[in-house]
């Protein structure tokens, strides 16, 4: 039964000056606090604008934020207005697409980053599963296996088997961050593909690593997964990542890989 939210003011009256970030923050707190949830309607425009002592257009430049970000719906018309959303949205994978386009974070960030994440859902997925799961890894290896397959779309079935192993962890955020990093792995991957030599090559290289990956996951073995994980991303981009990461041999992926190998 959906809540009502205007039995009691929710909000108090916003006196700081960054007006638009402090109606943001009583709304997130006002979340949290579970005073409303998923599905639940935010009160009136109007309403909002009262509680918050603020102009309408302030609770109206918010809600818009909030929508982008997927946290709310915004329909027009008193009868509907702003409900929270009830299920995941994509907004974090997009802002963290442009966040990768934009340079603002760093591509040895990312596959250092990778590293350690996709080491921990190569081991979930491995001991988290039964052999009836594996389909679409097994389909889309078979596809990296099919000859004739153009390096553009290798590279595509490459990021879908990495996105499937993180699916397998059950672990959605796992799946949504690697989602949004899925551009800008590809985007470098073409990057190394052209700087690497000849693709026959790397292509042999990888398809290598991609059965041990799938291998290791289907027998359960998930140690082996997430060495395998490792070792292939390694591979792939080690002029990339700084020295003391680079290896396989610090306590980061060592020690830290072994910690994070264990859901």
């Amino acid at each position: 039964m959906e809540r009502e939210a205007r039995d009691l003011p929710l909000f108090t009256p916003v006196e700081d000056r960054r007006v638009f970030k402090e109606v943001l923050l009583q709304l997130e707190e006002a979340i949290a606090a579970g005073h409303v949830g998923p599905g639940d309607r935010l009160p009136s425009e109007r309403d909002l604008a009262q509680q918050f002592a603020v102009s309408r257009t302030s609770v109206r430049e918010a809600l818009r934020v909030l929508e982008a970000l997927g946290v709310v719906r915004v329909r027009p018309g008193a009868e509907h207005g702003a409900t929270l959303v009830d299920g995941p949205s994509h907004a974090l994978r997009d802002l963290l697409q442009f966040q990768l386009a934009l340079r603002h974070i760093s591509i040895a960030s990312l596959i250092e980053f990778r590293l350690v994440i996709e080491a921990w859902a190569a081991h979930a997925a491995a001991i988290r599963n039964g052999a009836d799961d594996f389909a679409e890894l097994r389909r889309l290896e078979a596809e990296m296996n099919r000859p004739g397959v153009e390096p553009t779309a290798f590279l595509t079935l490459d990021a879908s088997f990495h996105l499937e192993i993180a699916r397998l962890s059950g672990n959605e955020l796992l799946a949504l961050v690697l989602e949004g990093a899925r551009s800008s792995t590809e985007r470098v991957m073409r990057e190394v593909l052209a700087a690497g030599g000849e693709w026959a090559v790397m292509r042999k290289r990888l398809l290598g690593e991609h059965a041990k990956i799938l291998a290791a996951i289907v027998a359960g073995d998930g140690e082996a997964a997430s060495r395998h994980v490792v070792d292939h991303i390694e591979a792939s981009y080690r002029h990339l990542l700084r020295p003391d990461v680079a290896g396989s041999t610090t306590p980061f992926l060592r020690v830290g890989g072994a910690a994070v190998g264990s859901p």
